[in-house]
């Protein structure tokens, strides 16, 4: 079963303001006023926004891929794991309010092949997240109670792993 999921545009939007409007806020001084202690803090502050959206803009260029053989990121930074190798998957819920009622989720997926790492803006996250789920438990990756509880609140039942006889 072959899927293509994307960061949709509207989604990224927000981040992208985000960035702009530190990026301007943080910088206007520096330009404007010259270079003191206080400028070359807000310098150091407004390239970090800098960075942050050139990572949206990364996000939004990269395409998910997967297959039945593995998970791809196409783009700009390109990397692919194939289903069999991961060995590591890490699901956190980072909360924007103390009632937990707002937030997303973000996915790591390791293994040979290099690492990678999506959030729950993306299209398709959910479906991404039992596959992702199933393989884990398949291969016999470790998952912290923390991952088995986020997974589990997206309705994702994962069974106990399977032993599996690795000596042969």
């Amino acid at each position: 079963m072959t899927g293509r999921y994307r960061y949709r545009s509207k989604d990224l939007l927000g981040d992208y303001a985000r960035a702009a409007a530190g990026a301007l806020i943080c910088l206007a001084p520096v330009v404007f006023v010259g270079s003191n202690g206080v400028t070359l803090a807000l310098a150091a502050i407004g390239l970090l926004f800098v960075v942050f959206g050139l990572r949206t803009a990364l996000r939004h260029a990269t395409e998910i891929v997967t297959d039945d053989q593995g998970i791809a990121a196409v783009g700009p930074l390109s990397r692919r794991i194939e289903w069999k190798a991961v060995q590591r998957v890490k699901l956190s819920y980072y909360a924007t309010r103390r009632d937990r009622q707002g937030g997303w989720m973000h996915m790591m997926l390791g293994g040979q092949g290099g690492t990678i790492r999506i959030d729950s803006a993306l299209e398709g996250f959910d479906d991404i997240a039992r596959r992702a789920g199933r393989v884990a438990i398949q291969n016999g990756a470790e998952l912290s109670d923390t991952t088995r509880a986020n997974f589990a609140a997206l309705d994702i039942v994962l069974p106990e792993a399977v032993a599996t006889d690795r000596a042969t």
